[in-house]
């Protein structure tokens, strides 16, 4: 509750607005005018003063250090602390969040504030990079909150739509067909009966492609899977590896997930795992010293010469120089299995589970193109379904009216 006081002294008549405040023993604050007509304009603008509940004021460059800080040292809200690699991309966000002229503390911004953020990303940035970076910008709010610096949080429902329907990437994955699928499972086979250096190295090569198509796990997923994740007819994702070759858990809970496996991939993996190399972390694919595959030793000695093998390659031009370049990257095996989900007609939960995506959205945003192309399928199994059910009847007789002829009759 504020009050207005008529001051007189020395330099004549103030008027001295009396209000409640956080920041003072007291509980009150001052705030001087020389003016009736001002002090009234301010006591009617407190309404809209924000304090931040802890009485302290934060710069947002400064907020944006402390949620990296919470990051890497701490994990937010009971999470694990976030992997060098994910904090090296959280880092690029808040770089660009730095760049941006805030004009105002943490606690006093209002959604309109974030909105002017949100445009100047569209206008100075990419914008998957200006979606990534307001997504950060929500959970650097979201911790500010918890950790009682804003009252409320300035960004909920301030987002950037990638276009489309389903906000999926303006680039479309890239997915191997049926017969480019079979060509790689045939060339992992060659590979591993070419001579007897061949077949040492891709003794642990073949089950992994084998593997990574059936399951469409993530190359971090396979590359950090444990022997103790693998059951009789299944494998558990629990853990992954990082592009260091740290072993960690996966990114989120829905990472976690069971994914079951077929006979030829269970053989091949029981036959692996008598000549698989010791690990200290007990890893299903270790280098010859045990420790977790680094990926860009995978894709040289593995991956690109699977591709040649399988004739998957195309030419570009590097440098001026034509290159022959492999077709699909690792991820490619991934992609396949997702969109044989999608076409056998699995429901889209189904297929985030499997997925190990955090949000169905992620399913739209990499699938969404798929996911389309299925919805005349479903306007065809509608009109089939409604043939089946419906008899074929004059035009304004309902199904019940159908049935009380045939009773009369």
């Amino acid at each position: 509750m504020a009050d207005i006081r008529k001051r007189k002294g020395a330099k004549g008549t103030t008027y001295q607005v009396r209000f409640s405040s956080r920041k003072t023993k007291s509980g009150y604050a001052y705030a001087t005018f020389e003016t009736l007509k001002e002090a009234r304009a301010f006591n009617e603008n407190l309404g809209s003063l924000k304090e931040s509940p802890d009485g302290t004021s934060m710069l947002v460059p400064d907020a944006v250090e402390l949620w990296l800080r919470v990051c890497e040292k701490l994990g937010r809200d009971g999470r694990e602390k976030v992997e060098l690699e994910t904090y090296k991309e959280y880092r690029r966000r808040a770089n660009v969040m730095k760049e941006y002229d805030w004009s105002k503390p943490v606690h006093e911004l209002e959604p309109a504030d974030v909105v002017a953020f949100r445009n100047w990303l569209l206008e100075n940035k990419t914008r998957d990079l200006a979606r990534r970076t307001l997504s950060s910008f929500h959970s650097v709010m979201i911790e500010m909150h918890r950790q009682g610096k804003i009252q409320v949080d300035p960004a909920a429902g301030i987002t950037i739509r990638s276009s489309g329907r389903y906000e999926e990437d303006e680039a479309e994955v890239e997915i191997p067909t049926d017969d480019e699928m079979r060509a790689i499972y045939a060339a992992a086979d060659r590979l591993a009966a070419k001579n007897e250096y061949m077949a040492q190295c891709w003794a642990r090569y073949r089950p992994l492609i084998y593997l990574a198509g059936f399951t469409g796990m993530r190359p971090s997923e396979y590359r950090g899977l444990a022997w103790t994740q693998i059951g009789p007819d299944h494998v558990r994702i629990t853990q992954r590896a990082d592009r260091t070759g740290n072993i960690g858990p996966v990114k989120s809970r829905a990472g976690r997930r069971t994914l079951y496996l077929p006979a030829v991939v269970v053989e091949m993996l029981t036959d692996w795992r008598a000549k698989c190399p010791k690990s200290d972390a007990n890893l299903v694919f270790p280098t010859s010293s045990g420790a977790p595959m680094a990926l860009v030793n995978f894709r040289a000695g593995a991956w690109d010469p699977l591709m040649r093998e399988a004739g998957l390659t195309r030419t570009i031009n590097r440098n001026g120089m034509k290159v022959e370049v492999p077709k699909y990257t690792p991820y490619a095996l991934r992609h396949y299995f997702a969109s044989k989900l999608i076409e056998t007609g699995r429901d889209l939960k189904f297929i985030q589970t499997a997925m190990g995506h955090s949000k169905i959205e992620v399913t739209f945003n990499v699938y969404g193109h798929l996911i389309r192309g299925r919805e005349e399928q479903h306007k065809q199994s509608a009109e089939e379904l409604a043939s089946l059910l419906l008899p074929t009847k004059p035009c304004g007789n309902s199904v019940a009216d159908t049935h009380q002829v045939t009773e009369n009759a």
